[in-house]
């Protein structure tokens, strides 16, 4: 690989989340890549980890009103990714929830690309869109769906173009091979342990960490915790949901908006349980909970059965609904957890675990 020019294509740049910070492992494991994406508006105190390297972003990015309203040409996305011409590199690889993984590649390149999910919103997670009223209603409505209709075909098609296919957990490889008919292997994305802070004494609030929009489900447990004005819930994170959510929580739910890592982390560190109700692709925060030694009360459905061991490192909520949230609080506080349990199970998601299983399947195709 020394010799080998290396590109990197991520969807966009926009918020530092999970998708981030496997791209900020990918940029370090290839310094001299350059890095492709739609829309770049990371500031500049939130970009450190890019280092030095090149970004190229699309005709989007020339207008300061299009970048804040990147989601409004999400329809264009498919073409304006196939404008990268990435000829002059060797490898190819695509960080890809959306379609990064759809760039055109020519016949001596290797793409490798890691896939944290088909477009949740095209797929499996349309109905739940079409209840919560997403899509609208009447002429726009079937405006939605059928775009939708076409983003499934381009996606099946442009996911044919990826030599190896990497997926974040066995739910997505299964939602893989359901969507695209590919076979994937599983990497799972890495945890910053080195900004975990571990304590072993809590105390009595419970938190939630995560962007606050809907299919992340904060509303549920903000729910639960306004029928039980005893116990103390901390939220952190902000959002399009961040308003509505405030406005319906009692005082006994404290929102702090955005945090720094270490600030999230310290805050982890002393909750009584880290609370997760969305059926996620993965999840790195309750790893990240995990490692500060704090235990997981989530929702037991998709990526969290890879990530919580349930009845050691925290427990599972059998229904998606506040009621049964309530009753898994109730469970989890007849028992007890071992938080060094929590961080012996987050450690096997470690960065260098991360790396070298990349490189594995890289090497794989003789690169």
């Amino acid at each position: 690989m020394k010799n080998k020019k290396v590109a990197i294509v991520h969807d966009w740049l926009c918020v530092n989340g999970g998708a981030e910070i496997v791209l900020k492992y990918l940029l370090e494991m290839f310094p001299q890549a350059d890095l492709y994406t739609m829309i770049d508006t990371l500031s500049h105190e939130k970009r450190e980890w890019i280092g030095q390297h090149k970004v190229y972003t699309s005709c989007l990015q020339k207008s300061t009103w299009v970048r804040e309203h990147y989601t409004y040409f999400i329809p264009f996305m498919p073409y304006l990714v196939e404008q990268f011409d990435l000829e002059a590199y060797d490898v190819i690889i695509s960080s890809s929830h959306a379609v990064a993984k759809g760039v055109i590649v020519h016949p001596h390149q290797t793409h490798i690309s890691y896939i944290y999910s088909p477009m949740r919103y095209a797929w499996d997670l349309m109905y739940e869109h079409e209840r919560a009223g997403i899509f609208g209603k009447g002429i726009v409505k079937f405006v939605m769906k059928r775009w939708l209709h076409k983003m499934r075909i381009w996606d099946v098609i442009s996911a044919q173009r990826v030599d190896i296919m990497l997926a974040t957990s066995h739910f997505i490889q299964k939602r893989i091979k359901k969507c695209w008919g590919r076979e994937s292997f599983v990497v799972h994305p890495p945890v910053e342990f080195d900004a975990c802070i571990f304590e072993a004494h809590k105390e009595t609030y419970y938190v939630t960490l995560s962007r606050l929009v809907h299919y992340k489900r904060v509303d549920l447990i903000v729910e639960a915790f306004n029928q039980m004005p005893e116990k103390k819930l901390i939220v952190i994170g902000e959002g399009t949901s961040f308003d509505a959510l405030r406005k319906i929580a009692k005082e006994n739910i404290i929102f702090t908006g955005y945090l720094p890592k270490n600030e999230a982390m310290a805050c982890m560190s002393k909750a009584k349980a880290f609370v997760f109700m969305a059926k996620e692709d993965f999840g790195i925060a309750p790893l990240e909970a995990s490692a500060c030694g704090t235990p997981v009360i989530a929702y037991g459905q998709g990526g969290a059965c890879e990530t919580v061991i349930n009845g050691k490192t925290g427990l599972y909520v059998e229904e998606q609904s506040s009621e049964s949230l309530i009753h898994a609080i109730g469970v989890f506080e007849t028992q007890s957890i071992d938080p060094m349990e929590c961080v012996r199970h987050a450690r096997t998601f470690s960065v260098e675990n991360f790396k070298k299983k990349f490189l594995h399947y890289l090497e794989k195709k003789d690169v």
